[in-house]
């Protein structure tokens, strides 16, 4: 139901845009739904400074003269999901966004725009869409600025504090006690590995991946209806759970690591946030039992071909590259101890320097990691 929807906007989109053409290929240009009047001037105010703030929102991911200074403070990036979202490969302005609709909120200076951003080709004429996002506008003593949906979208969401913990708990599902309190035994051992004190969490409770990056502010991004849950770790200890729980230690590992040894290795940050925290919602030691039955059934995989951690490379619910990372992880705190580990979480500017510390080489990193993972789990925490 949900691609028929889609098809069906797409189909809106195309044949009822005003489209703003400029000289420049390379440029943004703004299309218009007809469904907007134009004639209103509050309108004509967020048109008008929504090609502005279109135009010069990937000069700089530190400030924007037309969005709202205080979001800066709290998401430090706030329009980071639509930061050069124009661009495929070279071609720097291929999705071009269009404004389907103003809508109206509780509040008669705030209005909620829906961005559509579309791909055309001129050679098969077909057209794709990357997304739809949506965007505060306010209307304000200075002019027109645009702030994150993010607040707006849950702000009927209860609110509840466990520990260094505020949960924002979706109204679509009920708050979990013990989920709540294993979180918070999990950042204790965090806390104790890394020697420091708890810190101040927001915690989006989300139902799965469709709420989490509706509150985020799509209505449309391909990934939103990948089955099986997930979640991320945001700026400004943020944390968006699509998992239907409040225990999510995966992405609050990252978190702590980001904040604490500032890892430049992606494939050992999420080597080791699954190394303590598991992914989705499987631990470590499931995905271990897990990966070994697959290399058992698929002796072909050479552990060295896979370094990329966000490469789609699936073992079932397992990535492979994430448990690569963690496998990284778990031998060097087998061998290395926790001095080891905390020396490969602080990176290297070449992956290879850094393994080659913790004594794994180009040719010997496939053998090792099937030794490592033959072996039981050896927990650091």
């Amino acid at each position: 139901m949900k691609k028929f929807l889609i098809i069906f906007l797409l189909l809106i989109i195309f044949s009822c845009t005003q489209e703003e053409k400029t000289d420049n290929p390379q440029a943004t240009q703004l299309s218009i739904s007809s469904s907007i009047d134009q004639e209103i001037p509050l309108n004509q105010d967020i048109i008008s400074s929504l090609k502005k703030f279109l135009e010069t929102k990937n000069d700089s991911f530190k400030e924007n003269e037309y969005w709202l200074a205080e979001d800066f403070d709290t998401f430090w990036f706030p329009f980071q999901d639509i930061y050069e979202i124009e661009h495929k490969d070279s071609a720097l302005y291929y999705y071009q966004p269009s404004l389907m609709e103003i809508g109206s909120t509780e509040q008669e200076k705030k209005k909620l725009l829906k961005l559509a951003f579309i791909g055309h080709n001129d050679t098969t004429n077909a057209n794709t869409l990357k997304s739809i996002f949506n965007i505060v506008a306010n209307k304000t003593d200075t002019g027109i600025l645009f702030s994150h949906p993010l607040p707006y979208f849950t702000r009927n969401w209860e609110k509840i504090q466990r520990g260094s913990i505020e949960y924002v708990i979706s109204p679509d599902r009920d708050f979990n006690e013990e989920e709540a309190e294993k979180q918070l035994e999990d950042i204790s051992k965090i806390c104790e590995f890394f020697d420091t004190d708890p810190m101040p969490i927001t915690y989006y409770s989300c139902t799965g991946l469709e709420e989490l990056f509706q509150i985020k502010g799509f209505d449309y991004n391909p990934i939103m209806y990948r089955e099986g849950g997930g979640g991320l770790a945001a700026t400004f200890n943020i944390v968006f759970s699509g998992n239907s729980s409040e225990y999510y230690t995966h992405e609050i590992m990252h978190l702590y690591s980001s904040a604490l040894v500032l890892s430049g290795t992606p494939l050992i940050d999420e080597g080791m946030a699954t190394y303590v925290g598991g992914s989705r919602v499987f631990s470590y030691s499931w995905h271990k039992a897990n990966l070994r039955s697959h290399v058992q059934k698929h002796p072909e995989i050479d552990f060295l071909q896979h370094l990329e951690p966000f490469e789609r490379f699936f073992a079932g619910e397992t990535s492979i590259p994430y448990m690569i990372g963690a496998l990284i992880c778990e031998r060097t705190y087998r061998l290395y101890g926790k001095v080891g580990l905390l020396e490969l979480l602080g990176g290297a500017d070449d992956v290879w320097d850094l393994l080659g510390n913790v004594g794994l080489t180009q040719e010997n990193f496939d053998a090792e990691l099937r030794k490592e993972l033959a072996l039981p789990p050896t927990l650091c925490m």
